[in-house]
């Protein structure tokens, strides 16, 4: 019997594993975190303290070993409903401008620095004095904040491919994908660019294209070698040329496919023309087939 293609496969299979089956990063034992530029920030915790400041709401937790840490969060999670405190969350962090130190507080002052901020923190298991849940897979439309657009947002069995903007238009806008766990018990397992959200131009390169019968869009994120694009279209695809819609992620290596993850209901998209020519996302030097 030949080993040889056999031995292929398995390394393919425990690199589509890898991909998509795995936080982007852990570190020491049952403490899961992230790199986020240049900083690597703890992704879950429980919640001793919130504190809504002059920059930011403050949060302070300890990690499953006891160990206490601080981070800086967007004001609406003080507020958040119910309350965090005694709460263990999972965090999702995305580089975000906050009022420079030096404005003490001034909102007439316009200096900012940059840093990674919490952007949501999701209740993940029973509290110190309640049992809450995490938030229920079928109450879940995205992994985007109420600050962000949902670009794009497709369920795929148990997880969830997200396509997250900022409010902003133009070039001002910034543009991130997520990947991960529909009820938010983990970590994400997949978030592009991995240094936070950065101009949508730079983020991702995308295109509309007439088909048949209809037309469609995609958007493409890019890792290494490695490819993400989420897509959506309609067109005559049907075996004796009915309309049928294609959505869903395509994943890459090298210019190979790895897998496809179709959308299993009608998935949110803005992705079109007019969101391109918004947003300064172009084609790029590679084209994409829509996959069957």
């Amino acid at each position: 019997m030949p080993t040889i293609p056999n031995a292929k496969r398995l390394a393919r299979l425990a690199l589509l594993a890898l991909l998509i089956g795995c936080p982007l990063a852990a570190g020491a034992q049952d403490v899961p975190t992230v790199k986020i530029g240049q900083a690597t920030k703890k992704t879950v915790g429980t919640v001793t303290a919130t504190n809504s400041g002059d920059i930011a709401c403050y949060l302070t937790l300890k990690d499953d070993r006891g160990v206490v840490f601080e981070e800086m969060a967007d004001f609406e999670i003080c507020d958040q409903k119910p309350p965090l405190e005694g709460k263990r969350v999972t965090l999702t962090y995305s580089l975000q401008k906050v009022m420079s130190d030096e404005c003490q507080g001034d909102p007439a002052c316009k200096k900012t620095r940059t840093v990674a901020l919490v952007t949501a923190a999701r209740i993940i298991s029973a509290g110190s004095t309640t049992s809450t849940a995490a938030k229920p897979a079928a109450q879940r439309t995205s992994f985007c904040t109420p600050a962000e657009t949902i670009v794009f947002a497709c369920r795929t069995g148990a997880k969830m491919a997200s396509v997250c903007a900022s409010k902003d238009t133009g070039p001002k806008a910034t543009l991130q994908y997520r990947f991960g766990k529909l009820d938010g018990s983990e970590p994400l397992e997949q978030v592009l660019p991995e240094g936070g959200q950065v101009a949508a131009a730079r983020a991702a390169n995308g295109e509309s294209v007439p088909f048949s019968g209809g037309g469609g869009s995609w958007l493409r994120f890019t890792k290494g070698r490695f490819t993400y694009t989420v897509y959506t279209g309609i067109g005559n695809w049907g075996p004796k040329g009915e309309k049928r819609t294609k959505a869903g992620l395509h994943i890459e290596h090298a210019g190979k496919p790895l897998a496809t993850l179709k959308c299993q209901e009608e998935p949110i998209s803005l992705l079109g023309p007019d969101w391109f020519e918004k947003a300064g996302v172009k084609r790029g030097n590679e084209d994409f087939d829509f996959p069957d």
